[in-house]
């Protein structure tokens, strides 16, 4: 297979997976509390662990554009509005809390993906 043809797969790949993460993370920030299930790792690590891995995907994704910081500040915005909605989601309630351990993955992330571009030269 052709390089670049590989590189457009991978490319494509990589978006479809960060567009799956966002709708599985407004899905699973939006179930009434009856229905929510959590792992051993407890929610904050959950958090954690959800927009972090997104937000790599999200900077993989997108090597060329927007800015990675403006790429962060966007996932966190959206992670803003999903803990804001769980206000409307029965039994469930929002937490300065949760958004604050999201925003801890993203920058985390955000910081592991900038060092990757800065070593391979992709930013």
């Amino acid at each position: 297979m052709h390089p670049k043809t590989i590189k457009r797969s991978l490319s494509v790949s990589l978006r479809a997976a960060f567009i799956v993460c966002l709708i599985a993370a407004a899905i699973l920030a939006l179930l009434p509390a009856d229905v929510m299930r959590r792992t051993a790792l407890g929610g904050h690590i959950e958090h954690v662990i959800a927009y972090g891995g997104t937000a790599i995907l999200m900077g993989l994704a997108f090597p060329r554009g927007p800015r990675l910081t403006v790429q962060c500040l966007l996932l966190i915005m959206y992670a803003s509005a999903l803990e804001a909605g769980q206000l409307y989601s029965p039994g469930r309630h929002a937490s300065f809390k949760d958004l604050a351990f999201s925003a801890l993955g993203i920058v985390i992330a955000g910081l592991l993906v900038g060092i990757y571009r800065k070593r391979t030269s992709v930013d």
